[in-house]
C-alpha cells in the first residue's frame, strides 16, 4: 500500500492545530491596515501622513524589531514583533530567535496609496491608507529625503521598485509635491459608522501603531506554534501551527 495523503494520529492533530492557529491569526488581522509594497518594476504614488522632524531636526518614527517569514502554505510573508530585541528590559526569550532567525530593526509610517484596486466584487478602491515599514537602508534614504523636504508629512512621491532584491517599499522616491497636513486632512475623507450613526471624518491621520502592529509575548507565539522554545536549541523557523516557514533572510533585506 502506498503512503496515504490523509493525516492520522499525531499528524492529524497537528494539522488541526495548524488550521486553528492560522484562523486565529487571520481573525486578528481583520480590519488592520495592509502594508505598502511593490512588485519588481512596479510604480505607485504615495503621500506620507506622518514623518515630521523633531525639535532637533531628526526623523524619529516609531521603531521596533521584527521577524519576517515566508509561509509556504499561505504563499505569503508573516511578520512577528521580536519581543526579545524590542523589549530587552523584560528579559523576553523570542521563539523565532531560538530558531536562529534574525530580527530586523524597522521604522513605521502611515501613507496614502493612490493606486486603484479592484475587489473581487468589482468595486474600485483608491487612496487607501497603508503602513510603510522601512528597514535600516530604506530608513537612511527616507531620513535624507526628510531633511531636504522639511519632513515627510504631506509629501507625495512617485515610488518605483527596481529589482526583486531591492526594498519592497520601493528603491526610488521621486518627489512630486508637498501640501500642508491640515489641507490634506480636509481633502481625504471617509464615512464611518459609530454606534449606528454614520459620520464623515478625515482619514489623513497616522495609524494607531499599538493596534496595527500586533505584539505577542513568547508564550503567545509558542501557543500558536511559532518558533521554538530556547531549551530546544536552534532549528527551522516555524509559522503558525508548526507549518514550515522558508527562511527569508529578512534581517539582511533592504
Amino acid at each position: 500500500m502506498g503512503i496515504s495523503w490523509m493525516k492520522t494520529g499525531a499528524a492529524s492533530a497537528n494539522l488541526a492545530k495548524q488550521d486553528e492557529a492560522e484562523k486565529q491569526q487571520q481573525q486578528e488581522q481583520k480590519g488592520l491596515l495592509w502594508r505598502f509594497s511593490l512588485k519588481d518594476k512596479e510604480e505607485a504614488r504615495i503621500t506620507f501622513i506622518d514623518g515630521d522632524l523633531d525639535a532637533e531636526g531628526h526623523l524619529n518614527p516609531p521603531r521596533y524589531y521584527e521577524h519576517g517569514l515566508y509561509n509556504e502554505s499561505q504563499r505569503s510573508m508573516s511578520f512577528y514583533v521580536c519581543p526579545e530585541k524590542t523589549q530587552p528590559e523584560l528579559n523576553h526569550k523570542c521563539p523565532l530567535c531560538a530558531t536562529g532567525d534574525k530580527a530586523a530593526l524597522v521604522a513605521v509610517f502611515t501613507v496614502i496609496d493612490h493606486r486603484e484596486f479592484k475587489t473581487k466584487a468589482g468595486k474600485v478602491l483608491k487612496d487607501q491608507k497603508r503602513l510603510l515599514v522601512a528597514k535600516p537602508m530604506s530608513m537612511e534614504m527616507l531620513t535624507k529625503i526628510a531633511a531636504k523636504r522639511g519632513g515627510l508629512a504631506g509629501a507625495t512621491f512617485d515610488v518605483t521598485r527596481m529589482g526583486d532584491k531591492s526594498a519592497a517599499i520601493g528603491s526610488m522616491f521621486d518627489f512630486v509635491e508637498k501640501n500642508p497636513v491640515d489641507t490634506l486632512q480636509a481633502t481625504f475623507l471617509e464615512e464611518v459608522e459609530v454606534n449606528g450613526v454614520k459620520k464623515t471624518q478625515s482619514m489623513f491621520v497616522p495609524a494607531d501603531y499599538e493596534k496595527e502592529i500586533v505584539f505577542k509575548t513568547p508564550e503567545e507565539m509558542l501557543k500558536l506554534g511559532v518558533g521554538a522554545s530556547h531549551s530546544a536549541g536552534f532549528g527551522s523557523a516555524m509559522a503558525p501551527g508548526g507549518s514550515s516557514a522558508k527562511p527569508s533572510n529578512y534581517s539582511k533585506d533592504l
